[in-house]
């Protein structure tokens, strides 16, 4: 497998304060701390809080529940594109026990994680890419000085934080203990990794992602952008992800949370830089034969928790990662399209905390959610053009 090193970030600074609930769109009181805040240590109390990393010019937001100190295991939440850490509001409520502490964190440019710049052409943020490269090192340092404990990690990630998870956990296995891949997308940027590979669009692309944005691609984006920002388009776009009976979590509380990181002063480059950001540098395909070597040596596992009716990330896709990482254990949610966490948090929440349980000797693998949306799968094909996929890569692999 590709190993990518990083040098250590320097020394982090926190602020953080603990809270119960989470008002819709409000700004957050902090108090300073020299390391990340101590108040959580009541089982249960949920903290909410910043801090520096050292290439990003601004603070960066996460939540915790759980004690750090106490617990067997930690379970670190990503997001997909355009939420944060509010779209798993119910995992951090529910999932966090006395063995189990919970986190989740804003990517740069996304949630409550932006530059402390008032202009987004200040030379403090000249440089800096919103892309899947620096979304992985940011979460890789969130992880060595943040969460620590990465024999105890397990990673969950739901669409770009699916692959986010998973080019963690093949670059850095040994931060990470398992795996929930939750519709993880399987492609991100169409940039070339490499500008020099050849390709036609490696030789035509004219902007990378490095911030300044050229005013050229900023002035006809910002006329499409209010309306793809707004709280019909948002609304919209969600109406055709969510599936069945989670169109009912579709409510006004969650399209203003995702609304309103779009009126920092901020966002438009951050969307223009993501969109112009280079791919990985490894693959989908690498990385899922990365993982798919760690748990065939009993390193890693893996638990995929797909929402059948996604219209985006189709059951094909769920059952090719399958093939590609054999052990991985296929659960497959009905009623529910792309967002599982958010859609159908109790199937979600009862089969990660009994699959916990089980990867750390304690009961039996889970065959089935409690409410029996969710149920364990072998990933087979069902449909012709499922079953296509299925053959050529029967074909491929012989």
């Amino acid at each position: 497998a590709r190993s990518i090193a990083r040098p250590r970030a320097a020394p982090t600074r926190c602020h953080g304060r603990t809270r119960n609930t989470r008002p819709v769109a409000s700004p957050r009181a902090s108090s300073s701390a020299s390391s990340p805040p101590s108040s959580a240590a009541a089982v249960g109390a949920r903290v909410d809080a910043y801090y520096e990393w050292s290439r990003f010019p601004g603070r960066v937001h996460y939540e915790r529940s759980g004690d750090p100190a106490t617990c067997k295991r930690h379970v670190l939440l990503l997001h997909g594109f355009g939420v944060g850490t509010f779209h798993y509001d119910a995992q951090l409520r529910e999932l966090a026990d006395d063995d189990t502490c919970v986190w989740a964190l804003d990517y740069c440019g996304q949630g409550s994680s932006w530059p402390t710049a008032s202009s987004a052409d200040d030379d403090a943020i000249a440089g800096f890419q919103y892309g899947a490269d620096t979304w992985r090192d940011q979460i890789e340092h969130f992880v060595e000085t943040i969460v620590g404990a990465p024999e105890r990690l397990y990673v969950a990630g739901n669409s770009l934080g699916g692959y986010l998870a998973l080019y963690l956990a093949a670059t850095r296995p040994d931060l990470v203990r398992g795996l929930f891949l939750l519709n993880a997308t399987p492609f991100w940027g169409f940039n070339p990794s490499d500008p020099d590979d050849g390709s036609l669009l490696g030789k035509l692309a004219p902007w990378r992602g490095a911030l300044p944005t050229p005013r050229w691609i900023r002035a006809p984006l910002r006329a499409y952008w209010d309306s793809f920002r707004s709280v019909e388009n948002v609304r919209g776009l969600l109406g055709l992800v969510y599936g069945g009976a989670g169109r009912e979590r579709l409510d006004d509380e969650l399209v203003a949370n995702i609304v309103a990181p779009t009126d920092n002063p901020h966002a438009l480059d951050a969307f223009c830089s993501v969109v112009w950001s280079p791919k990985s540098a490894l693959g989908f395909d690498e990385m899922l034969a990365a993982v798919n070597e760690e748990t065939k040596r009993g390193r890693m596992c893996v638990a995929m928790l797909y929402g059948r009716d996604d219209p985006w990330v189709v059951p094909l896709w769920g059952q090719r990662l399958k093939r590609a990482v054999r052990a991985a254990d296929y659960y497959e949610l009905g009623e529910t399209g792309h967002c599982p966490a958010h859609e159908s948090p109790g199937t979600v929440n009862d089969i990660m905390r009994r699959y916990l349980r089980w990867h750390g000797g304690e009961g039996d693998k889970p065959e089935a959610s409690a409410d029996g949306l969710g149920s364990l799968i072998d990933g087979r094909a069902r449909n012709p053009f499922e079953k296509f996929e299925e053959w050529r890569f029967a074909r491929d692999d012989a």
